[in-house]
């Protein structure tokens, strides 16, 4: 039987649309966040800075997700373009699924359009395959609002521009910072 992830997504995890930002809110005991660079670096400048960021990511998505585990990975956005004659919404070279919900932000300050956002899924299995590629995209800002799920565990991985914030399941959040201290925030909220 297929399972269509987006309903997944409001049966199982939220009402709410999978971005690591509004999760917070609402999945705080859950939560935990890593930065991709030493020193809370936001953005690689070059390669050598490129490869620790997509290490950090598989090692932190590695704990986890197991290989060949199914997966569900969101695209979410304020808005959705519509794309004309035979073009599909794409991911890292996957095609999305074509239905779409949309999600609120489930935000006290309503700062993203009409306070939805458009979310579109795929529906794959833990091989980095596209997880380079993608992880790439989204810390040059290429991509955004990404999110991958094992509907399994229910763990969650948000990678974005700087860092990635996960939502743990199966174990504490505390298990895995103990692990990655020095890949976190100094401040108090560990922003």
């Amino acid at each position: 039987m297929l399972i269509d992830p987006l309903s997944w997504w409001t049966s199982e995890v939220s009402e709410f649309a999978p971005v690591g930002h509004v999760l917070r809110s609402h999945l705080c005991d859950r939560w935990t966040r890593f930065h991709s660079l030493p020193e809370s670096k936001r953005y690689a400048e070059s390669e050598s800075e490129h490869e620790e960021v997509l290490r950090r990511h598989l090692v932190v998505a590695n704990e986890l997700f197991t290989a060949g585990e199914p997966l569900y990975v969101y695209r979410s956005h304020v808005s959705e373009r519509r794309l004309k004659g035979k073009l599909k919404h794409m991911l890292a070279g996957n095609q999305l699924r074509e239905a779409m919900v949309r999600l609120p932000t489930g935000l006290s300050i309503q700062y993203e359009g009409d306070g939805y956002y458009c979310v579109r899924a795929l529906a794959t299995r833990w091989v980095p395959l596209c997880f380079g590629t993608l992880t790439r995209q989204v810390a040059d800002c290429e991509e955004s609002g990404v999110t991958f799920v094992s509907p399994a565990t229910k763990n969650i991985f948000c990678p974005y521009d700087g860092g990635m914030d996960v939502f743990l399941a199966t174990s504490s959040p505390r298990s895995l910072e103990a692990k990655f201290q020095s890949w976190m925030s100094k401040r108090e909220d560990r922003q």
